[in-house]
């Protein structure tokens, strides 16, 4: 088994899991960002996937879910390399060569360009 068949559709952030813990805990962003001195703006977008969590938000996050500061790392960990070999994924481009008769040039120069297939006629 390689990593390929070990990489995720989608890479799960993981403000995700802080997302779910303020609902399992009926407790808002605000209330969450006042008892972890985490700023509001940060504490949204780390929630929103758009900002990292830092080994400081990470310490924060133990200091009040009691939830540690290593898991919330190995799950940012996780997340980039989830991303990255997506990514990688996505790029990969499989090249298949076949012979198609056609009796319309024009139209398969269309279909080509708009499917960005390459081909010799």
């Amino acid at each position: 088994m390689n990593k390929k068949d070990l990489t995720p559709i989608i890479a799960t952030h993981p403000g995700e899991l802080i997302k779910d813990e303020l609902k399992e805990r009926n407790m808002t962003q605000k209330q969450l960002a006042s008892e972890t001195g985490i700023k509001p703006s940060v504490l949204s977008e780390t929630i929103n996937g758009k900002r990292n969590i830092s080994l400081n938000v990470a310490v924060a996050l133990e200091r009040v879910l009691g939830i540690p500061a290593d898991m919330w790392m190995n799950l940012q960990t996780q997340y980039d390399l989830d991303s990255a070999h997506i990514a990688e994924r996505d790029n990969q481009r499989e090249t298949i060569s076949v012979t198609i008769p056609v009796r319309d040039r024009n139209l398969f120069r269309e279909l080509a360009r708009k499917f960005g297939w390459a081909c010799v006629l």
